[in-house]
């Protein structure tokens, strides 16, 4: 009676937290999505390029920052939450925004002082050094804070300031681009994040009492032994997250140096509309990663395994639909970001075997994720750069963009491919055991 009554919770504060993550994606999903629609169609391919090579500069450096203290911060929060450690939360809370501080004042202090040869080498106008250090700065802790939510099981929270920040964001891209000033749209950005960060910093403050209050204060702990876990992990999570989620920007980067910016603003909207239909994935992502590794911190592989095996086959089903859909509309799809991209309906339905293996091993990088298998996604994310940098070299100089789909495609499905693997051989021990 007692497992059934948690079982019925632990649903009910799952389904409450997809719903308030569904929301808060919605214009998650909306926002990077109007931002290359409205550039496509304001100031066309080439700004379209030009903006996206130096947001994916900006966004290879933050995701080193974000998934070494963001990604295990959410773990350690959320399994020192599940057994109630008050100084093991209290100690992984500040290590996750400290250490972001002196990292990036680091990064900003190299980048400052050696701009022009990194315009020189990745194509990056001078005139925006400002803008994109401060882009990283201020993106790197919109990424934290918004692990710590997750982390700390504040996703209602979460919901309602990424959406406030979002609306912020989108309003003041209109009005940007009705007034024709391209030189301002990394500033609707910076105002967004900003405003999040200060809302998420409010709320954490005000929360954090009452967070604490049911945990058990333990004197005698190891801070050394923390740290190294999170460090140890951080890292670990790091390697083969940057390397599986950095092959995407590294993509469009590789684009703007070898082709041309035009070519990159084309390649770009076809990402964006990739990451559109990534709505649901991350949706699974970010409400089940903590979640297994709260069940992780409490010993529970009986739920683990019963949530692990409805959500496979929630996403098999809705990747086979949106991918499907797609195909059979891609060129009306495309075309909605005018004439100049039509030709892009090829590269999209190139690019959708990836995006449907990415779909359905949301549920394997979780469990493997949340758990003690950190390892196995991260050597999946070195073969996904591994793979996807061999294929471009061998095919980018004769097929061009369709070579740079194409590799991108292989690496994908190879990595992720390994991933699924393993996680099917590691949920055993967890049945045997069940």
């Amino acid at each position: 009676m007692i497992e059934e009554k948690a079982s019925i919770a632990l649903s009910k504060r799952l389904i409450k937290n997809s719903l308030h993550t569904g929301l808060a994606l919605v214009f998650v999903g909306l926002v990077p999505f109007a931002f290359n629609f409205l550039i496509a169609r304001t100031f066309g391919r080439e700004t379209l390029g030009t903006i996206n090579i130096s947001l994916s500069f900006c966004l290879m450096i933050t995701i080193f920052v974000t998934n070494y203290f963001g990604t295990a911060g959410t773990k350690f929060l959320a399994e020192y939450r599940g057994r109630k450690n008050l100084e093991h939360f209290i100690l992984v809370f500040k290590i996750t925004f400290l250490g972001p501080l002196i990292i990036l004042t680091i990064i900003s202090l190299v980048l400052i002082s050696n701009w022009e040869f990194f315009s020189r080498t990745f194509s990056l106008p001078l005139e925006l050094a400002t803008s994109l250090l401060a882009y990283i700065f201020i993106r790197s802790f919109y990424i934290i804070i918004r692990r710590v939510f997750y982390g700390i099981d504040l996703v209602k929270s979460y919901a309602l300031n990424e959406i406030i920040s979002a609306i912020v964001m989108l309003i003041s891209l209109v009005l940007v681009c009705y007034a024709n000033r391209p030189d301002l749209l990394i500033e609707c950005y910076l105002l967004s994040y900003t405003l999040f960060c200060l809302l998420g910093l409010k709320t954490l403050l005000g929360k954090f009492k009452s967070i604490t209050n049911e945990m058990i204060s333990n004197k005698e702990f190891s801070t050394r032994e923390i740290v190294r876990s999170f460090s140890n992990y951080g890292a670990i999570s790091m390697i083969g997250t940057v390397a599986s989620t950095s092959t995407g920007y590294i993509s469009i980067i590789v684009t703007g140096i070898y082709l041309t910016h035009s070519d990159a603003g084309l390649y770009s909207s076809v990402l964006a509309i990739v990451s559109v239909l990534m709505f649901v994935p991350k949706l699974f992502t970010q409400v089940f990663f903590p979640e297994f590794s709260k069940l992780f911190g409490e010993g529970d592989k009986q739920k683990i395994f019963q949530i692990f095996n409805q959500t496979t086959k929630v996403m098999l089903a809705v990747s086979t639909f949106v991918c499907l859909i797609v195909f059979v509309f891609s060129e009306e799809i495309i075309s909605i970001f005018g004439k100049d991209f039509s030709n892009g309906s090829l590269i999209l339905r190139i690019i959708l075997p990836s995006l449907f293996v990415r779909m359905i091993s949301i549920p394997f990088v979780s469990f493997l994720s949340g758990t003690k298998y950190v390892i196995y996604p991260n050597i999946g994310g070195l073969i996904i750069l591994a793979i996807s940098t061999i294929s471009w070299f061998i095919l980018v100089p004769k097929y061009q963009l369709i070579g740079i789909t194409i590799g991108y495609t292989i690496g994908i499905i190879i990595g992720i491919g390994y991933q699924i693997i393993m996680a099917i051989l590691k949920i055993k021990k967890f049945t045997l055991n069940y």
